[in-house]
Parts: structure tokens; C-alpha cells; sequence
């Protein structure tokens, strides 16, 4: 059979290293806000201590120069803002990243307090922790697509050593039942491909319908993952790109048997 060598789609294996590297990045992120959190937890607090009044002078509170923020932020820079990807990825101001990290109300509390509480504390810490267990779920999800695209790949490159070897043979030296043989091969392949895509949309599906409301405007995890790669469903385009190949062999064995 001379059909020639087939282009084999990439999306596979473009979409594993962006899950690889989303990965490492993501384990990375979650090193850093745990030894964030480790030294915020090795801080002493400190309370508003009471002046007594002088004469002619109300009493008030007696604050430390510095603010908060300017206390915490060579522990969040040395940390969070240092995993070799932050200027790529993010590149955000330290207010920037701690708003869009701990929220804009946390950004605001250590603006203006100038004492160390236990309530900013514990406010930190707390915040710390969200942003490392978000970020494990998150792991959990690469993980999942991760052993999707893999699973994948497996799929492709048994179907690509089967068409190889239904391209090997001298198809005009076959019977028109080994010849038969070889096209419901082929159609077999073709039904696991529309296995695998039918799967797949009923995972994206069951992904979206997950998501919670808020988020549903949000990017979707492949968007997100593939958007640079210039596919955002490699799975879907990888076997509707197989299934074309296939169909191409199924003509030409059907033309040999007409």
C-alpha cells in the first residue's frame, strides 16, 4: 500500500509539556506560600501600646514607624515572588500579587495597621494556607490531564504502528478476504477514535458543569493550558485528525476491492 507517510497530528505531545510545565510551576508556587507561611509563623506579634498622657495632650496609641506591609514584604518577595517564573507569568506588583493572593482586604489591613497583631497574623496565615490548597487541587487536575493525554498518546501510537503495518503490505498480492480483514481492522480503529472522542466530550462537559457559577465566564482549564499552542482541544483534534487518516487507508482498500 503506497499512501505514503501520513502527517501524525502533535497536539499530544505539545499538550503534555504545557501540563508538565504547568505542573512544576504549580508545585513550585505551593514550596514558596508554604515557607511563606512558615515565616510569618515565626514572627512575634506585637499590640498598640497605650501612651500615658501628657499634659495639654490626649492619650493615644503609639505606633511603630513602619507599617506591616513594609514588615512583611522581604518574607513575601523572598518567597512567593521568587519561583524562577514569576516575572514570566505573572510579573505583578508586591501589592498586586498580594490582592490577587490573599484578597484586597488583606492588602488594605496590613497597609494601614502598624502593629503586628495576632489577628493580621493568624489573617496571614490563613491566606498562606488557601493559596497552597488551592494550588494542590489544582495539582490533582493536571494530574487528571495529565493522565489523560498520556493515555491518549498510548492510543495514537498503537493505531500509527497498526496503519504502518497495513502500509507494508503488497495489498495486490491479498485475497479479497485478507483484504476485508484489514478494512475491519481499520474500522475498528475508527470506532476507537470516536470512543475517545466521545469520552472526552462528555469530560469537558462534566467539567464545566462543575465549575462553580462565578467561575463559568473564567477561561476552562484548556483554554487556559493550550491557549499558547494554538489548539485549545488537542485531544478532540488529535482523533478527529486520526480518524481522517484512517479513512484515507479504508479508501484505498475499498478501491482495491471494488
Amino acid at each position: 500500500m503506497t499512501l505514503g507517510c501520513p502527517s501524525w497530528p502533535a497536539y499530544l505531545k505539545s499538550a503534555i509539556e504545557s501540563v508538565r510545565r504547568e505542573r512544576r510551576e504549580v508545585e513550585c508556587e505551593c514550596r514558596a506560600f508554604r515557607r511563606f507561611r512558615q515565616r510569618i509563623q515565626s514572627l512575634e506579634t506585637a499590640t498598640p501600646q497605650i501612651e500615658q498622657p501628657s499634659v495639654g495632650m490626649q492619650q493615644g496609641l503609639s505606633y511603630a514607624q513602619r507599617s506591616v506591609r513594609d514588615e512583611i514584604e522581604p518574607h513575601y518577595r523572598e518567597t512567593v515572588m521568587a519561583v524562577d517564573h514569576y516575572e514570566n507569568v505573572y510579573d505583578d506588583s508586591l501589592e498586586a500579587s498580594i490582592s490577587t493572593e490573599f484578597g484586597a482586604d488583606v492588602l488594605l489591613l496590613i497597609s494601614k495597621a502598624s502593629s503586628f497583631s495576632p489577628v493580621i497574623k493568624q489573617r496571614l496565615l490563613g491566606a498562606a494556607q488557601r493559596c497552597t490548597d488551592n494550588r494542590r487541587l489544582f495539582l490533582e487536575t493536571l494530574e487528571n490531564e495529565f493522565s489523560t493525554l498520556t493515555d491518549a498518546q498510548s492510543t495514537v501510537r498503537g493505531i500509527r504502528d497498526t496503519i504502518i503495518e497495513i502500509d507494508d503490505d503488497e495489498l495486490q498480492d491479498l485475497s479479497a478476504t485478507q483484504l476485508t480483514r484489514r478494512f475491519e481492522r481499520l474500522q475498528s480503529l475508527t470506532d476507537e477514535c470516536e470512543e475517545w472522542l466521545q469520552r472526552r466530550q462528555d469530560q469537558l462537559h462534566i467539567r464545566q458543569s462543575e465549575r462553580p457559577s462565578d467561575e463559568r465566564g473564567c477561561p476552562g482549564l484548556c483554554l487556559y493550558l493550550y491557549e499558547t499552542l494554538g489548539i485549545g482541544h488537542p485531544v478532540l483534534a488529535t482523533f478527529t485528525k486520526v480518524i481522517e487518516i484512517i479513512h484515507r487507508y479504508e479508501q484505498q482498500l475499498l478501491r482495491i476491492l471494488a
